[in-house]
């Protein structure tokens, strides 16, 4: 992807616009490779242990793909190619981002024996209902001046997506929530219906505000753990 951005004929502005999401993009993703990896494992066995799932999530992420992170895609998608950029290359920019956590996701299918692309499911419910898909947009695409903001947004954006993982690790513990993750994030949120709600009005206040800030996506975070932990 890199190489076909540097050699493809396209204003510089739009070359300039790829670099950048291209590296904002493959940061959370070698984030989640180094976390799972823990500094302990060879990157070939890592790579030969999470290639199968995350081949299984990348054949089927048009379908998995939901709410906010579609959105973003689509968006992402229309802005490089009315800046000139090629379409191919801007499919290719913005499937980095689609495959955002199919890292984490590979791992905790395999962790808990069950289909990538049945836990994905679980996983984008999860972030549709309670919004963590816009807070982990919104802190993936933010590039604030200031250093010390740059690192917030940047551990934000992947610890919306932990918590989530977290989450379903501890969810999935019985064999019948593994058989059906779905179910199991559903029955969660009726039993945490008004939590639920509670959370999503503050979320919403957020998304109002016309872009939400580094504190206020830190907010949002912490209190996202304390409802995922009931």
């Amino acid at each position: 992807v890199w190489r076909s951005i540097e050699s493809a004929a396209m204003p510089e502005p739009a070359r300039i616009a790829l670099f950048e999401r291209s590296a904002i993009a493959v940061r959370g993703q070698m984030a989640d490779l180094l976390r799972l990896g823990a500094g302990k494992r060879a990157p070939s066995d890592l790579i030969q242990e999470l290639s199968g799932g995350i081949a299984e999530l990348r054949g089927g992420r048009d379908i998995l793909l939901a709410g906010e992170a579609r959105e973003q895609s689509v968006k992402m998608r229309e802005q490089f190619v009315a800046a000139g950029a090629p379409v191919k290359i801007a499919e290719a920019v913005a499937g980095l981002f689609e495959l955002d956590g199919s890292a984490g996701l590979a791992k905790l299918a395999r962790d808990a024996s069950i289909s990538p692309t049945k836990l994905t499911g679980a996983f984008g419910t999860l972030g549709v209902e309670l919004g963590l898909d816009w807070a982990q947009s919104a802190a993936a695409l933010m590039e604030p001046s200031d250093v010390w903001e740059r690192l917030l947004v940047a551990g934000l954006a992947r610890d919306f997506q932990h918590m989530r993982f977290d989450f379903l690790r501890r969810l999935l513990r019985g064999k019948a929530q593994k058989a059906n993750p779905a179910k199991a994030v559903a029955h969660w949120t009726k039993e945490n219906a008004l939590a639920i709600r509670q959370f999503r009005s503050m979320v919403a206040r957020a998304q109002t505000q016309g872009g939400a800030s580094p504190a206020v996506l830190a907010q949002i975070a912490s209190q996202a753990r304390n409802l995922l932990e009931r």
